[in-house]
């Protein structure tokens, strides 16, 4: 039985707001006007004339902070949020959604808020409680090069 509502409550909070892209594809729309906006251009070399990635971030009507970590052919890469509510996942992550899925049934359920899945084709670290939630997603192969991971906010 709390199994069955834990499921419930968590598909629930994944109907968030609509997004026409995912991880590996070109960045979302989070439906409706962000609150807040902001790209920015980073560069990896210190000489280099073009940016190797850019980061656009988006405030959801709930107040979630959703960055999309974009390379320069316009292919999200890595994504993270942070914020009282979990963003739309299922759009979010793509076809990484039911890796995400299948790895969170397979671990005890015993008050764990954490899921961690580190594979060849996607690591994803989610974390949190009602109204404290933050993760991180990204595909390995697609990282620029000299990209560190622990750069993703």
């Amino acid at each position: 039985m709390r199994r069955a509502f834990t499921l419930m409550l968590f598909l629930s909070l994944l109907q968030g707001a609509l997004a026409w892209a995912a991880l590996g594809s070109t960045p979302s729309n989070f439906g409706g006007t962000p609150t807040q906006t902001r790209m920015a251009a980073r560069s990896l070399a210190a000489s280099a004339s073009e940016s190797v990635y850019t980061v656009s971030q988006s405030t959801l009507d709930s107040g979630t902070i959703v960055r999309e970590y974009v390379d320069s052919n316009g292919v999200v890469f890595a994504v993270s949020w942070n914020g009282p509510t979990l963003p739309d996942l299922r759009t979010l992550l793509g076809d990484k959604f039911t890796v995400m899925t299948s790895n969170a049934a397979k671990r005890p359920k015993a008050g764990h808020s954490q899921l961690a899945v580190d594979q060849s084709d996607v690591v994803i670290v989610s974390n949190g409680h009602m109204r404290a939630y933050t993760g991180q997603a990204w595909i390995p192969g697609a990282l620029p090069a000299g990209f560190d991971t622990s750069s993703i906010e």
